[in-house]
């Protein structure tokens, strides 16, 4: 057993999911990463090797060349949203719930559309999108609440804002399902597993504009693959009701690409298979993880860099190229899209959060069972921290040599103080003599015994011990009866150290001695 001396330091409380802020960061990078090659380098027809030659290893073997390694990030991003946003909608109920949704979503995604919506109108080539990219207010409005991705003929300013739309949809569904999540969480996730089916299968049954609301809903299983992921790690279900949730969700992603629901080829349940196990692999790693910095601000910067890294590659590599060459030109790319997206990060996104935390406490909804437990002014800072808490809480743990257990509590100095009462008291040993008279004490040989004992001051003293007439014999008991002494009779206990020691009757004495 390690002893106090040899246990190590205390490591510093986590305030963050540490995998989650891994994945998140390498996500977006990858994102970042796969739209240099796919849309530029193909497109343009660039001259770049070492671009080839890492395609050569990472998109091609996994079957994603069309659309570059980058399309795992997507599931990933999605796993994460069921996985963290179930419990806080949760804890912050509708109200609040809704007004951070809102705000962190929309503030972020009109900043970037009107920088791309400024590139347009200068005459720039952001991604194109093959469809008509007319800038009018009601074009930039539909791009802004992502309506256009539901309206037919489609509008698109910002392609990769496509997954905007399906955490929207997720987002509310989780609003209004959240009175019955928080009763019943495998219910709700039957609601929405029969939701999904019941869209799909009805894909064709009206317009295009329910066909476009279908190709968005065919997404939703992959959120509630991490939904129940959550639901199982924190025990709202059984593991064994998780594994047929797993199971149905997989099928109805699965269903969507065999009855061709916005597939493009046929990576899609690949990415989604890898990134899942990427995704456990983080997840029971949690509790050897770290929480280091590098991480936490990449991770913090994912939303903006997603937004971003798109116009900044079409935009500055096509000021750049040709005249500049192209190695040159991605590095100077690469430098100026980060300092976009810190800028970004520092003046819209982050005052967007503390905007969405001011907004939402002019109303606190009731708490639930899921919040009582919460001090209520402290629940807008220590979210993360309480979702950190809940979810690693049934993670395995770390061996004992890294934490080890506390040493037990020393025994309570009190307790021989509290059996001290319990042994006898000198006051208890005349109760014996209250059954009957007390003794009567024999008098003196010398003087017959007094009719009525004088006046204390008058009264003769009495000899220390006056020994036995011969002729009585000694009690059974072993002396226990003698008559009491003086102090006796005047009401004062015995000695404290004569209570322990035998009372033995004194040895008779013949006259003549």
């Amino acid at each position: 057993m390690v002893t106090l001396a040899e246990q190590p330091a205390a490591t510093p409380e986590k305030t963050r999911i540490a995998f989650i802020d891994i994945g998140r960061s390498l996500a977006a990078l990858l994102v970042f990463y796969t739209h240099i090659p796919g849309p530029w380098v193909r497109e343009k027809g660039e001259d770049a090797s070492f671009i080839t030659f890492i395609e050569t290893f990472t998109s091609d073997p996994m079957h994603m060349a069309k659309q570059g390694i980058g399309q795992l990030s997507v599931p990933f991003f999605f796993l994460v949203s069921g996985f963290v946003v179930t419990p806080l909608a949760m804890r912050q109920g509708h109200f609040r719930f809704g007004v951070n949704r809102i705000i962190r979503i929309y503030l972020p995604l009109g900043f970037v559309l009107a920088l791309t919506c400024l590139a347009l109108w200068a005459g720039l080539e952001p991604q194109s999108t093959y469809q008509s990219q007319d800038l009018s207010v009601g074009t930039f409005l539909s791009n802004w609440t992502l309506s256009n991705y539901l309206i037919y003929p489609q509008v698109v300013l910002m392609p990769v804002a496509w997954t905007m739309i399906i955490e929207v949809l997720f987002y509310l569904l989780l609003f209004v399902l959240l009175p019955v999540l928080r009763r019943s969480v495998w219910l709700a996730i039957a609601i929405e597993l029969t939701f999904v089916f019941v869209v799909l299968m009805s894909r064709s049954a009206l317009n295009e504009t329910w066909s476009l609301f279908a190709v968005n809903v065919s997404y939703l299983p992959i959120m509630i693959i991490g939904q129940i992921v959550w639901a199982v790690t924190t025990k709202r279900i059984p593991l064994w009701v998780g594994g047929v949730f797993g199971a149905l969700a997989w099928m109805l992603y699965v269903l969507s690409d065999i009855i061709d629901v916005g597939r493009i080829d046929t990576s899609y349940n690949l990415a989604l298979a890898f990134a899942t196990v990427c995704f456990l692999m983080g997840m029971f790693a949690e509790p050897k993880l770290k929480q280091r910095r590098f991480w936490t601000e990449l991770s913090e910067r994912s939303y903006s860099l997603y937004l971003l890294h798109a116009l900044g590659i079409f935009v500055i590599l096509g000021l750049l190229r040709p005249a500049v060459p192209f190695p040159v030109a991605l590095v100077i790319m690469i430098v100026v899209t980060f300092g976009v997206v810190e800028l970004c990060y520092r003046f819209v996104e982050r005052p967007s959060h503390g905007l969405a935390r001011r907004m939402s406490r002019l109303r606190k909804d009731k708490p639930s069972k899921e919040t009582g437990k919460i001090d209520k002014a402290n629940r807008a800072d220590s979210s993360a921290k309480a979702i950190t808490a809940e979810v690693t809480v049934e993670f395995p743990r770390v061996p004992a040599e890294e934490e080890p257990d506390p040493p037990p509590p020393p025994p309570p100095p009190a307790q021989p103080a509290q059996r001290a009462p319990r042994r006898p008291q000198p006051v208890q040993r005349p109760q014996p003599t209250q059954s009957g008279p007390p003794p009567r004490r024999p008098a003196p040989r010398s003087a017959p015994p007094p009719a009525q004992p004088a006046p204390p001051p008058a009264q003769p003293p009495q000899p220390a011990q006056s020994p036995r007439p011969p002729h009585q014999r000694p009690r059974p008991e072993g002396g226990r009866h003698r008559a009491p002494s003086t102090q006796q009779r005047a009401g004062t206990p015995p000695a404290s150290g004569d209570e322990s020691r035998p009372s033995t009757p004194p040895r008779a004495v013949p006259p003549n001695g």
